[in-house]
């Protein structure tokens, strides 16, 4: 079932939520967390929770355009449980767009868990 992403027009702050259960990702693997991100949404912020996913993990949160064009948002170590957030300089889904937002296993074994990825945006129109 895919969640509603919510568009409102007053330039709304908001928290979009994502749970991915991980089994085995390799490092240097992707999964796709939310797919078709809106175009005029202006992501600021990342927050993750998340189980120990094995030693020498780290997940590296990303936005992936139609084209292919990648941008790393942020980088979270994940070889032990935990929360952490990250103010990002903002990023707007625009022309490329709609995008997917995407969880990279950056680091050098695979990773084994769930992530709770909360994406804080506004959505600022096209």
């Amino acid at each position: 079932m895919k969640e509603t992403f919510y568009k409102g027009a007053a330039g709304n702050l908001s928290l979009h939520v994502a749970t991915v259960s991980l089994a085995a990702l390799a490092a240097n693997a992707t999964t796709i967390a939310s797919d078709g991100l809106p175009i005029g949404t202006q992501i600021t912020g990342v927050r993750i929770i998340n189980d120990a996913l094995g030693a020498d993990t780290e997940l590296t949160v990303q936005v992936v355009d139609h084209s292919g064009g990648k941008k790393d948002l942020t980088a979270f170590d994940t070889a032990s449980a935990g929360n952490a957030g990250a103010f990002v300089k903002p990023v707007y889904i625009g022309d490329e767009g709609p995008s997917d937002l995407v969880v990279k296993n950056t680091g050098s074994a695979a990773a084994t868990g769930e992530v709770v990825l909360q994406l804080e945006y506004r959505y600022k129109g096209y």
